[in-house]
């Protein structure tokens, strides 16, 4: 097979697992794709002790701008899956915190998903799933090492 018909098949073979991506989320989920994002960030990234994120904070981290954040977390607290705290002292400064069904509705999704995961690799066998761990974690650095030379300006791309 020559390059441009490998070219072509990897092309087809991306775009059609591409059609399957929701096969690793629910459908069930009663958030949006990007609502539940926000809600896992903050699940995973928020310190037991704090009493939220404020959402300039959420925006920055997430690189997503503040009227994007103000309705993304507009629909959470809707849902009850997020609340909106003032600051005791300074009541213009607000902080976002999930809430107890926030957080048990990124417990059901990460379940989900790895059961999702759990019966591809099982369906692959053990010698199948390594081989493409190894194979995806090559495809990840020569993404990430696109990415850094693009940001240096250089067109060089290293194993």
């Amino acid at each position: 097979m020559d390059r441009k018909d490998k070219v072509m098949e990897f092309i087809a073979m991306f775009e059609g697992l591409r059609r399957y991506r929701r096969w690793f989320r629910d459908h069930s989920i009663p958030v949006r794709k990007n609502e539940m994002m926000l809600l896992m960030y903050l699940v995973h990234n928020l310190p037991s002790d704090s009493v939220g994120m404020q959402p300039s904070e959420l925006g920055e981290r997430l690189r997503l701008t503040r009227p994007t954040i103000t309705t993304m977390v507009n629909g959470l607290e809707g849902k009850g899956y997020v609340v909106r705290l003032n600051d005791e002292e300074d009541r213009r400064v607000v902080y976002v915190r999930p809430t107890e069904s926030g957080m048990e509705l990124v417990r059901e999704a990460q379940a989900n998903f790895a059961t999702n995961i759990g019966d591809l690799i099982d369906y692959l066998g053990e010698g199948d799933s390594q081989e493409l761990l190894r194979i995806m974690k090559r495809v990840r650095q020569f993404m990430d090492s696109r990415k850094t030379n693009e940001a240096r300006g250089t067109d060089e791309c290293g194993d």
